[in-house]
């Protein structure tokens, strides 16, 4: 596989995750479809059905019926299948590439809900597409044979930490121990409170890989109470 060098260099957090989404586009473009990732049981070709079918939810109702997860897990595995071919996985691929698809004049809601949802999705975009987007770019990339970690600018780490800062409660809520993550300059998120304390140490991807559910494929130094 191809490596994908570096990271965007603006402090503009819609250019953060335009620029991850460009990784994350060309990393299954390199790949191609039926090839594996670190997401247990999905193909290429898994992952881009769901980064698909989270950005336009209005496409899951056309393959499986309700709002539940599993209803998510049926679209998913139908895209899939349905993109299993170079053709119709590069014609995916192209449409992730574009972004969330504008719906049909029948499906839009009112002005004033779609300028609220359009607040909200820029919201969702930085804090959780730009975390979302790094991750799955390394699902696919350290799935493979040989890989070595991307050289990522300070800007993007420090952008990937910050977004790290506002979510890592949520990931380690449940561990047994406290949670102390430590960035390689210095800088520390404290993931969980607790009388005994694990600290993870290593870049800003590394960290997000960690908590991410990725451990054994982060490059980090662990020490444990």
């Amino acid at each position: 596989m191809t490596n994908i060098s570096a990271g965007p260099h603006s402090q503009d957090g819609d250019d953060f995750v335009a620029a991850s989404r460009a990784a994350f586009v060309a990393a299954l473009y390199a790949a191609g479809p039926n090839e594996p990732t670190l997401v247990d049981q999905w193909q290429t070709q898994h992952l881009a059905a769901s980064v698909y079918l989270r950005e336009n939810p209005h496409q899951v109702t056309s393959r499986a019926s309700g709002t539940s997860s599993a209803t998510m897990n049926t679209a998913i595995e139908k895209l899939a299948e349905e993109s299993s071919s170079r053709k119709a996985f590069y014609n995916l691929v192209r449409k992730i590439g574009d972004g969330a698809e504008s719906q049909s004049a029948g499906q839009r809601p009112s002005l004033f809900k779609r300028i609220r949802n359009s607040m909200k999705q820029r919201r969702h975009e930085t804090e959780s597409l730009l975390l979302e987007f790094f991750v799955h770019t390394e699902d696919i990339r350290r799935a493979q044979s040989r890989w070595a970690p991307r050289k990522l600018s300070d800007t993007y780490a420090s952008a990937l930490f910050e977004q790290l800062r506002e979510q890592a409660r949520k990931y380690y809520g449940n561990a047994k121990t406290g949670y102390v993550l430590v960035r390689t300059n210095g800088e520390r998120i404290v993931a969980k409170r607790g009388t005994t304390l694990t600290y993870v140490t290593g870049p800003a991807g590394e960290l997000v890989l960690h908590a991410l559910g990725r451990p054994d494929h982060a490059l980090v130094l662990i020490d444990r109470p």
